[in-house]
């Protein structure tokens, strides 16, 4: 019986050994799997979080110097601005600011959609989506001596 897989959407066969497998086999289709499964597990599981940020604070306490180096070799989100670009460069602008900004994924919705926001600029994992959507931050008009 071929089933769907729910990252590239291909069909796949499932294991003879593990025939309940929803995924199929690609490495980007596993690597996907495994961190939705990371991350439902923090948020259900209390002693998994746990036990993951106290991994975190001996990594941390292990290189203390990590996050100054990084910074120094890639500078503060903040004190990057994008230039003007057009067609392609914006699109690479686009990813870019996508990997550098925190991403909310609002499941309520039927399809994959990621609301980027300026707030709280962090490095993280930015998955696949059908949508994006872009807090645009308004700016104000000069009013005109009339």
């Amino acid at each position: 019986m071929r089933r769907h897989c729910p990252y590239c959407l291909q069909l796949f066969t499932p294991s003879t050994y593990h025939p309940d497998q929803v995924v199929c086999s690609q490495l980007d289709c596993q690597r996907r799997r495994r961190t939705d499964y990371h991350r439902q597990k923090i948020q259900t599981d209390p002693a998994y979080c746990a036990q993951c940020k106290d991994s975190q604070e001996k990594w941390r306490d292990l290189h203390p110097e990590y996050m100054r180096s990084y910074r120094k070799t890639r500078g503060r989100p903040s004190q990057r601005k994008p230039s003007k670009t057009h067609g392609d460069e914006r699109q690479k602008l686009l990813v870019e600011l996508v990997e550098n900004n925190v991403a909310l994924d609002l499941k309520a919705c039927g399809a994959k959609i990621w609301l980027i926001c300026a707030d709280d600029l962090a490095k993280n994992t930015f998955a696949s989506a059908q949508v994006i959507v872009i807090k645009m931050i308004a700016r104000e008009k000069k009013q005109s001596g009339l």
